[in-house]
């Protein structure tokens, strides 16, 4: 008699039971192994941004306090010499929508002549480049409002804006951006923007944030602390932060996402050692007869402990692979779009995530089996013969 068989044996003795167990472990574990692909993809993006060196300066008390576009020479004039700073891209908030509908896009309007230089990552080619800058009508857009809305490279679109003064403009694509980090975004031609509001009478060359690509990483901080210093006790005092610090602190203004995706583990991981253990304990006591039968005929204490544990380790593998590889595969075929969480707007699966949640459930598995099994193996035949007798 092989433990294979014996334990084939025990998952066929309750068939509805060893199936609710598996289903206690593959819900959860499908719920973690997406929550974890969407703070592999958060971690991507931060290793992303700090690759780029990208300064933020904005005005120190609110983002929607705009500051003059005269801050741009100001700020180019820190650095004369170029020896930390490539360029600076002065960005407007838009909050443009598509005509007849309520989702907002993440729209920007940006300087034209340094956008392709700080934002090099969008991977505008000499071509797009030579477009957007003969086009002032000329716009880039992420993935995600491209695929919502069918959009390609050459369309005319408009978007509405949904700050004040309230204007409509349209704009020819230039180029999809198909890296996840712009995925959500769309920019467009500052220069455009403020000759649209010279010509409804509103003549105001204001930024909401200035982009400083840095040379290096020294580099970024020793032009976050000038810049401070620079406009420090002035009406347009402001807060430099790195890309990552800034993507943080907008983020968290709709919710701790990662703080959020980490209770959850806690939450799933504390569920499913519940279910498992109760479940083992449950087996264990209704199979002591068998169990004292096994050692009588001669079973060892050390196999009668794998039999009880593996049993706990395979309805926690069965489980966690039911859970998380359709899980996978949906996400892999059809990606989950439209989340809209900042630059984000998709979210594909991750093998890591893949392995950590199979791996969590196969410890939390033996880590339920470990009591019953002490118990088995501490198991005298003749105690629990009488007992059950």
């Amino acid at each position: 008699m092989t433990i294979t068989y014996v334990l084939m044996q025990n998952l066929k003795r309750n068939p509805l039971r060893s199936m609710l167990t598996a289903a206690a472990f593959a819900l959860p574990m499908a719920v973690f192994v997406a929550a974890i692909s969407l703070v592999v993809v958060l971690v991507k993006v931060a290793a992303h941004n700090e690759q780029e060196l990208r300064l933020g300066v904005r005005q120190k008390t609110s983002l929607t306090n705009l500051l003059p576009e005269g801050m741009r020479r100001k700020i180019e004039a820190l650095d004369p010499d170029r020896r930390h700073l490539r360029a600076v891209c002065g960005m407007r908030w838009f909050g443009g929508r598509v005509p007849d509908t309520q989702n907002t896009l993440t729209s920007l309007a940006a300087d034209a002549d340094t956008f392709p230089v700080v934002y090099s990552d969008v991977g505008m080619t000499p071509e797009d480049a030579a477009k957007w800058s003969a086009d002032r009508t000329a716009c880039v857009v992420g993935t995600g409002p491209a695929e919502l809305y069918g959009w390609k490279a050459g369309d005319r679109v408009t978007l509405e804006s949904t700050v004040p003064p309230y204007l409509a403009l349209e704009f020819r694509i230039v180029k999809i951006m198909t890296n996840t980090e712009r995925s959500n975004v769309f920019y467009f031609r500052r220069d455009y923007l403020e000759e649209s509001y010279q010509a409804m009478g509103f003549a105001s060359s204001r930024c909401n944030i200035f982009w400083v690509k840095c040379s290096t990483a020294e580099g970024l901080r020793t032009m976050q602390t000038q810049i401070d210093q620079a406009f420090a006790n002035s009406p347009e005092e402001t807060k430099s932060e790195d890309e990552n610090a800034f993507a943080a602190s907008f983020m968290q203004a709709g919710g701790d996402i990662p703080g959020l995706m980490r209770t959850m583990a806690i939450v799933v991981v504390c569920i499913i050692a519940l279910v498992a253990g109760n479940t083992m304990m449950m087996s264990f006591r209704e199979r002591i007869r068998e169990l004292a039968v096994f050692k009588a005929i001669g079973f060892q204490s050390g196999r009668i402990f794998t039999i009880v544990l593996a049993e706990s380790a395979i309805l926690a593998l069965i489980g966690s692979l039911a859970g998380v590889l359709p899980t996978a595969a949906l996400l892999t075929l059809i990606p989950l779009r439209g989340l809209r969480m900042g630059p984000i707007s998709t979210v594909e699966v991750s093998p890591v995530a893949v392995v950590v949640s199979i791996v969590i459930a196969l410890m939390v598995g033996l880590a339920a089996g470990v009591w019953p099994a002490y118990q088995a193996m501490r198991l005298r035949s003749v105690d629990a013969l009488r007992k059950i007798a």
